[in-house]
């Protein structure tokens, strides 16, 4: 497919994603990607006022899930929203709507493995056994009201392995598909439209499931006005779904890393820790959003070469859009032909970690090394050529012989110590280091990703090198400075 036919896919795309409005007012799922061994209900209740009854009334969503597949997590919550997508291409016309697993993957950027098949099937079954109730919490468009509902969101789901797929595919367009069936209440919201926009390729580059709650839920309040306040409980615990056991400093803590990643995306505007966060009284804080009125990042339609060409090489959506959106995109060109012809040459500076080779380039502007300078300056590659063409050089630039040569060493006096020291300097260095590093490691520290790696190995490579600076006579010198 050529770039024009991808951009007009892509803006085609976009005019039907849709989000429907009660899901993004209160969550479906944790937020966690699992959850305490035999939980099975979720309950999520606020205050507000009813212009319909013109009185305050208590709206409470309560969400119970079958034995066999339990409650709904991150992952399911963007299945549903996936689902959604599909029935927007059929302009929302059918309760029932056919498609592929494959088709689904695509959609939600999804690698085509067997994982991820299991893991969509399993992810309709938990929705089949989940029920939920909402209690003056569903807002019918045709009542003009808070409404009590309880149910399915799909009634039905038939999955077909790809046999039936193959033999059904030629007897009619959809005879040998998979499909599902909403239920008729949340199908008569879609009719009713009670839908709102939403962008989905933004909302799928966020990195965390905290982020991605928080985007719809903001992108749904932001539409009456640009500067949003609530009570910190309510917002966290009950529209975003974090833990009712924090307390105050931790659902803070939990939260910024989140919003910082949306401040970094340009949804929302920068704020400083006593703005984001006011007290009103003793154990009582409000938190504070002001959406950011540029476009939220540059246009994906101009970057979707940049964005495809780095998730190709194993960097992360979210990661990538980050990088497309806060980088020169000459320095990025750069970076993946350089990581191009390192990999062509089965090169040991990219083996240990591809995708965090070339994203530790890009963020930390890793000089072009001699030999690379001088290859490409004869007879640059086929393959940088057709991908990503050189644009610029920077001679001036430390080499990453150099930096691959420090590495080598600072992981050599690394390794040297033992564990628990080891994590006695780590959690050293977490507690002394700058609050946005510090909020990037703690977020960051179960899934241990590439942003979390990043930061951990920033941290340590500074330590170390203070350590050598002030052992530069004893007999270990962990950290050469010269090539």
């Amino acid at each position: 497919m050529n770039a024009s036919a991808g951009r007009n896919e892509l803006s085609t795309n976009r005019e039907y994603y849709r989000d429907e409005l009660n899901f993004a007012e209160f969550p479906l799922a944790s937020v966690s990607t699992s959850l305490p061994k035999g939980q099975k209900t979720l309950e999520f209740t606020d205050e507000i006022f009813d212009k319909a009854r013109n009185e305050r009334v208590t709206r409470k969503l309560t969400i119970t899930a079958s034995d066999k597949y339990g409650l709904p997590t991150a992952m399911d919550d963007e299945v549903i929203l996936g689902l959604i997508q599909l029935t927007g291409k059929a302009e929302f016309s059918e309760r029932k709507v056919h498609f592929t697993r494959y088709e689904l993957l695509k959609l939600l950027d999804w690698t085509d493995d067997t994982r991820n098949y299991n893991r969509l099937e399993q992810s309709l079954n938990r929705w089949l056994g989940v029920t939920l109730y909402y209690d003056k919490s569903w807002w019918s468009k045709e009542e003009q009201s808070w409404v009590n509902e309880g149910f399915h969101i799909l009634d039905h789901v038939q999955i077909l392995d790809r046999e039936r797929q193959r033999r059904g595919a030629k007897k009619g367009e959809n005879t040998g598909k998979s499909s599902f069936v909403w239920n008729e209440i949340v199908f008569n919201s879609f009719q009713s439209g009670y839908l709102k926009q939403i962008d989905f390729e933004f909302y799928k580059g966020l990195e965390s499931a905290v982020s991605k709650r928080l985007y719809r839920f903001l992108d749904k309040r932001f539409y009456h006005r640009q500067r949003l306040e609530f009570d910190l409980r309510t917002f966290a615990c009950e529209h975003i779904g974090l833990s009712k056991n924090y307390h105050n400093g931790e659902l803070k803590r939990v939260l910024t890393p989140a919003i910082a990643e949306l401040e970094t995306q340009g949804f929302l505007k920068k704020l400083g820790t006593e703005e984001r966060f006011v007290r009103r009284a003793k154990g009582e804080w409000n938190a504070v959003f002001v959406r950011e009125r540029k476009d939220a990042t540059r246009s994906i339609e101009n970057d979707s070469e940049l964005l495809k060409a780095l998730t190709e090489r194993g960097v992360s959506r979210g990661s990538a859009r980050m990088l497309v959106a806060n980088t020169d995109e000459v320095k990025i060109r750069e970076k993946i032909a350089l990581f191009d012809w390192l990999s062509d040459r089965k090169d040991v500076r990219v083996q240990r970690s591809p995708a965090g080779f070339l994203y530790r380039s890009i963020t930390e502007d890793f000089g072009l090394p001699d030999d690379y300078r001088a290859a490409t300056a004869q007879k640059p590659t086929k393959k940088v050529q057709k991908s990503v063409p050189l644009q610029s050089q920077t001679p001036d630039a430390k080499s990453i012989a150099t930096t691959v040569s420090e590495r080598a060493a600072i992981d050599q006096f690394w390794n040297s110590l033992g564990s628990d020291e080891q994590n006695r300097i780590e959690r050293e260095l977490v507690a002394n280091a700058a609050p946005f590093l510090r909020e990037q490691y703690i977020a960051g520290r179960k899934e241990r990703g590439i942003l979390f790696q990043t930061v951990r190995q920033a941290m340590i490579e500074k330590y170390v090198r203070h350590a050598s600076s002030n052992s530069a006579n004893t007999k270990t010198q962990p950290v050469r400075t010269g090539a």
